[in-house]
């Protein structure tokens, strides 16, 4: 047996106490919504399982996010579950009905206090000091240092029930003061050295109150107006973007008691095309710290491939979702510095594409590639769902989709829901334990499986030649999650892409749906993250079999 240094153990406690305060943003306001509209007054009264349709029928909730808020209570270990046909019932755990007793008039205040709080936070630390808001700041955190009321339990299940409720609760705060502190720059500071705060002038109030969010979990110690990080500051800090992604869900999180028992077609754009239920600046922050990880085994791949004799490389690649265009950058430095490729662009010139669904992702994919000095590119319109079309596409523009290794990262699980033609319900028996919605209605997890080999048959006539690289995010089945809370942002993961129509299926499931769509996996190149059961990222080096 291999024994842990301490300071991997203290890493493995930070990254512990992340997936906890992950969970408690997106549970806290799923509870309470549950909870103001009676859904879990259903649960607790029944003498045993309750039907779902029966539950769907008494708080006229919307049936898809009712489906995805229960699975989130079946990942933390409250709720039992029997989904599909005469059996898809569910009941709460004795473990459930305590921690949901506790919860229930907390997580509805600090749902209630902060988060409209919370979502202008970047705001607060650019603008005048906000009196108002700091003194809000300063009762929660008071509140916080003495276990948010919560009662000692010298019953040891009890006690880490509650230990996890606190831990939620503190999420809340902890999580947006996180990503607000180090966006603004202040954690580069600190990592200088302590840090007086009257030297930020006029934000230095409102700094200090984040600051005092922070020391709640002890990343940071404050001694007058100076604050320095602690050592296990440092570890959480170093992967504060960790937070990020969940955190850039919060105005879904501010609405959700509509889309759960209101209209679950409120608008995802306002009128310039802006998302409204998702701060995608900070998302795209949040997620680029941890594609560093990722990048790193892709490269292995695309160095393989263009290590190739010439004439059996592709001629360029072509990026399916490309985002701000960070990832063909990336690539194509790759390809230059590393490769037989990178040695004769004179002659064998490497075309990169970047295709978007989104204008303003197209943009800034063109600033990113003028940026890095790339002479031959291509930014087009393309949508996930259509490779027929992006074919004719790469035509009109003189390319040969055959002649591209394709790309994608993290978009098959985001892919617009294209309804089933021609499907009998029930045809499949399905794997997935996932919980899926459209516009709150619910797609059973058969038809969703059946959607995504679907999908992925419409990619096999056009990566035979140079393959389909695809990063892809994953859910795991709620007993796992349960059993592994310390170890997996699984909960969170499961409620910011259920509630805003993404389908995450688990690892075998995806594979499994390729396979039966044609597509062979190399086994030389897949790579899970982390490697084991837990794993909830994928990479995978697709080829038409």
């Amino acid at each position: 047996m291999t024994t842990q240094s301490p300071a991997d153990a203290q890493r493995a406690a930070v990254r512990a106490t992340v997936f906890t305060h992950l969970a408690g943003v997106v549970m806290a306001p799923t509870v309470s919504a549950l909870w103001e509209r009676g859904a879990l007054d259903v649960l607790t009264d029944a003498p045993g399982p309750m039907a779902f349709d029966d539950i769907v029928r008494r708080t006229h909730a919307n049936a898809g996010y009712l489906r995805v808020a229960l699975r989130l209570l079946a990942s933390c270990g409250w709720l039992v579950e029997a989904p599909g046909g005469e059996a898809d019932t569910c009941a709460l755990t004795p473990a459930g009905r305590e921690a949901l007793t506790v919860a229930r008039p907390l997580y509805g205040q600090v749902t209630a206090s902060f988060l409209p709080k919370a979502l202008v936070l970047d705001d607060v630390l650019a603008g005048p000091p906000d009196g108002s808001l700091i003194g809000s700041i300063g009762a929660l955190v008071s509140q916080a240092r003495h276990g948010w009321g919560i009662a000692p339990s010298a019953d040891p299940p009890t006690a880490q029930i509650h230990d996890r409720l606190r831990g939620h609760l503190e999420g809340v705060l902890v999580a947006p003061a996180m990503v607000a502190l180090a966006r603004a720059g202040i954690f580069a500071r600190l990592a200088e050295g302590p840090l007086d705060l009257r030297s930020i002038e006029a934000h230095g109030a409102a700094v200090g109150a984040l600051i005092d969010l922070v020391a709640l979990p002890g990343w940071v110690e404050r001694t007058g107006s100076v604050v320095q990080v602690t050592a296990a500051g440092r570890h959480a800090v170093q992967i504060a973007s960790a937070y990020g992604v969940t955190v850039s869900y919060l105005p879904l999180f501010a609405v959700l008691p509509t889309l759960l028992f209101g209209n679950p077609r409120i608008p995802r754009v306002d009128a310039n095309g802006v998302e409204t239920m998702v701060n995608r600046a900070m998302n795209v922050w949040g997620s680029g710290g941890a594609h560093i990880t990722y990048f790193r085994k892709l490269d292995e791949i695309v160095v393989d491939l263009f290590n190739r004799p010439l004439a059996e490389q592709p001629r360029g690649i072509c990026d399916m979702g490309c985002g701000d265009g960070t990832l063909l950058a990336h690539l194509y430095a790759v390809v230059t510095e590393r490769t037989r490729r990178g040695r004769a662009l004179d002659s064998h010139p490497l075309i990169v594409v970047g295709a978007d669904f989104n204008r303003v992702a197209r943009r800034a994919t063109r600033q990113t590639l003028h940026a890095a000095r790339i002479p031959a590119f291509h930014v087009i319109a393309g949508d996930i769902n259509r490779p027929a079309q992006l074919a004719s596409d790469l035509e009109a523009i003189d390319l040969d989709i055959h002649d591209l290794m394709h790309t994608r990262s993290f978009l098959d699980h985001n892919r617009p829901y294209v309804r089933l033609s021609g499907y009998a319900s029930g045809s499949r028996r399905p794997s997935t334990t996932g919980a899926f919605a459209y516009l709150g209605e619910e797609i059973p997890a058969d038809e969703l499986e059946e959607n995504l080999v679907r999908h992925l048959r419409r990619w096999k006539p056009y990566v035979g030649r140079f393959g389909l690289l695809v990063l892809e995010l994953h859910t795991l089945p709620p007993a796992v999650t349960a059993a592994h809370l310390d170890r997996t942002p699984a909960v969170a993961y499961d409620a910011t892409h259920g509630f805003s129509d993404q389908y995450l299926v688990e690892l075998p499931v995806f594979e499994a749906c390729a396979a039966e769509a044609g597509l062979r996996a190399d086994p030389r190149w897949q790579a899970t993250f982390p490697p084991s059961e837990l794993a909830t990222v994928s990479l995978n080096y697709f080829t038409a079999t």
